[in-house]
């Protein structure tokens, strides 16, 4: 009988798995939309954040044309005078020459501010993603580095970002009069579009952060902040949680903020 090969440290040492391939960016996106838990897993091997702000910039580019076009943006900034006392008063003090020439300025401002959207969003998307890093990787220990804090927080913005970019671009394509439509609180997704705004300004607020888009996109960050840890740290409840507790004090800061002014 022959003797049994000898052990090798080779032969003892387990056979390496392959890795999985990572997701394409198309893939991404659309799980982005359908199944995010697997996006946000990607994100710990690849945290590439640019395409998802890109493809969300393409959309409001895209919507920033259609309203332009369609909407009078003297109309708008007078309705921002309206729902604002403050902004009243200071109109009020002008004589009727400053007063044109006020609203000619913000009118051209607005103008402006719809096409500059994609930077604004990048630089929300650098801000948030910051204070986000800060709150999960002190407060949880996710170690969650910067980079990938910004790819969560792109992909998170993403699905709603690109349905409000549709649905309102639609809406003032079809709309009889596109200056009706109130851009503060344009759809039916809050219960602050269907009271006055003019009424209880705090409860208005409260209301108005009750939004479908919104809250769906706060899902997706606690969502990400948990898939996407390098310790898997937090759970995807307490990600969550977080998530909501911090939108919750905005919502009420916000309310309050709109009630003085």
């Amino acid at each position: 009988m022959s003797a049994p090969p000898p052990h090798t440290a080779a032969s003892e040492q387990p056979t390496a798995q392959p890795s999985q391939p990572g997701l394409s960016e198309t893939s991404r996106i659309i799980n982005s939309f359908v199944a995010p838990r697997k996006t946000f897993e990607d994100l710990r091997q690849n945290p590439s954040w640019w395409v998802p702000w890109l493809v969300a910039a393409v959309f409001t580019v895209v919507f920033a044309l259609v309203a332009v076009q369609k909407l009078d943006m003297r109309h708008l900034v007078q309705q921002r005078i309206e729902q604002s006392a403050s902004a009243q008063a200071r109109m009020e003090q002008l004589s009727p020459e400053q007063r044109e020439q006020a609203m000619a300025l913000q009118a051209t401002i607005t103008k402006i501010t719809f096409y500059m959207y994609p930077l604004i969003s990048l630089v929300i998307g650098l801000v948030v993603a910051a204070v986000l890093m800060g709150v999960f990787n002190f407060g949880f220990a996710a170690e969650i580095p910067f980079q990938r804090a910004l790819a969560i927080v792109f992909y998170s913005f993403l699905p709603a970002g690109i349905l409000t970019a549709v649905l309102l671009s639609l809406s003032i394509l079809v709309s009889a009069d596109p200056n009706s439509i109130d851009l503060t609180n344009p759809m039916p997704t809050n219960p602050a579009f269907f009271m006055d705004p003019q009424g209880s300004k705090i409860l208005y607020g409260l209301a108005n952060g009750l939004d479908v888009f919104r809250i769906w996109t706060i899902l997706l960050l606690g969502l990400g902040f948990s898939a996407a840890s390098s310790k898997r740290k937090p759970s995807v409840g307490t990600g969550m949680t977080t998530m909501f507790v911090i939108y919750g004090l905005l919502v009420i800061l916000g309310a309050v903020v709109r009630a003085a002014f």
